[in-house]
């Protein structure tokens, strides 16, 4: 009889399910903003999923809506089950967007 073992959590804080959207932009470069959908969130780190193609290690700038700025680091890259792309993020600076 084979048993089904799941691999152990790694993560050091609980992830929240949510929906939000989100604007992202690679580090360096110029080209306009992509579009994204968050689907889990913690202190830590995030996964969103997005039709642009990133690469783990890569440096990120995402927007919300909610005039929060983060910068993250590609962590994991993978496929969700609608197709679209789907990331791990782990956050390296949170900062609320100044407004005038």
């Amino acid at each position: 009889m084979t048993k089904n073992i799941a691999a152990p959590e790694q993560r050091r804080d609980p992830r929240t399910v949510v929906g939000v959207t989100l604007d992202l932009r690679v580090a360096g470069e110029a080209s306009a903003r992509r579009r994204g959908r968050i689907t889990d969130l913690s202190r830590g780190g995030m996964t969103f999923e997005t039709d642009a193609l990133l690469e783990e290690g890569m440096t990120l700038h995402l927007k919300m809506p909610q005039a929060l700025e983060i910068r993250g680091e590609v962590r994991h890259a993978g496929t969700s089950a609608s197709g679209r792309r789907r990331y791990g993020v782990r956050f390296h600076k949170i900062g609320l967007v100044p407004t005038n």
